[in-house]
């Protein structure tokens, strides 16, 4: 029995190597095309979030390992209702305070965002409210489409291949983390040679925020991937965050000098927000039985 045991956990450790190494290669091809031109068209960004979808599934056929291992199936609707909500409440609760107390110099309602949105529903040069709370109904939801077709990409790999085979070999709490932190670092060439960046600041501090911001992330993925058996929810999720944090509440935020340095995903509300969450559903996963011994979760 140990001898098996050992052997699977061998197994998963090289499942993993794997993964990340087809991961890396996948990704330098369109990062550094991004990183060439110092910015990320949307073809090339698909590219890079594709990258550890493709990278898992390559895995997959690398170990002999069916592609429909994968955990595929939808789950129960009340966790992708759930993970749609989820940034919405904390994006919530990242920017009132920021707008309330216009820290950096901030303050809710970017007059050129809502001419924009008015813009693109009407074909109004006047600012219009009635259309711009339309286009943000819209945004967050037809928008959804779009945004996880490309969260897809990432979610197979990150929470579809990844995070599974980490389970094998470590306890919950780890998983969580350095799920985390390899999904932080993975972004860090496109802050360091794109405009995938706040623009302003020093770029240390920025890589650093964000990898705090992104870390304890992976404990909130980890969990509600486990717990519903699952990538979907995850993916709708991470469409979720990048519509509602991304095209939304930074959008509608008019940037004073400072507003950097507390704002989106370089700004040092989310780390500290993401470091309760992690903590708050860190709890729910030992209440739930989701944070238990080290073994293997059962998968479609």
């Amino acid at each position: 029995m140990t001898d098996a045991m050992g052997d699977e956990r061998r197994k998963a450790w090289r499942t993993i190597g794997l993964f990340l190494i087809l991961t890396l290669i996948l990704t330098s091809v369109f990062g550094g095309l991004m990183g060439y031109q110092g910015s990320t068209p949307p073809i090339l960004m698909t590219g890079v979030m594709w990258s550890p979808g493709v990278a898992a599934m390559l895995t997959c056929l690398l170990i002999g390992r069916p592609i429909s291992s994968l955990p595929w199936r939808s789950g129960k609707w009340g966790w992708h209702w759930f993970a749609w909500t989820l940034p919405i409440v904390y994006g919530l609760a990242i920017y009132l305070p920021v707008w309330m107390l216009g820290l950096g110099g901030s303050a809710f309602g970017n007059p050129d965002t809502l001419a924009d949105w008015t813009r693109r529903l009407t074909g109004s040069e006047d600012t219009n409210l009635f259309a711009s709370v339309a286009f943000v109904a819209m945004l967050g939801t037809v928008g959804m489409v779009s945004a996880a077709s490309r969260a897809l990409g990432e979610e197979i790999g990150w929470r579809g291949l990844l995070i599974w085979e980490m389970r094998k070999v470590m306890p919950f709490w780890a998983v969580g983390l350095a799920s985390g932190a390899i999904w932080a670092v993975w972004h860090w060439p496109a802050i360091l040679f794109t405009d995938y960046n706040a623009g302003d600041g020093g770029l240390v501090l920025q890589m650093f925020i964000f990898t705090m911001a992104i870390l304890p992330q992976g404990v909130v993925y980890a969990f509600i991937t486990f717990r519903s058996e699952s990538l979907w929810p995850a993916v709708i999720l991470h469409a979720s965050h990048n519509l509602f944090i991304q095209r939304i509440f930074t959008p509608l935020t008019t940037k004073g000098p400072e507003s950097h340095l507390f704002i989106d995903e370089f700004g040092i509300v989310m780390p500290a927000l993401g470091c309760l969450m992690a903590l708050a559903f860190y709890w729910w996963a030992k209440a739930s039985g989701v944070a238990g011994a080290s073994e293997p979760l059962p998968q479609t």
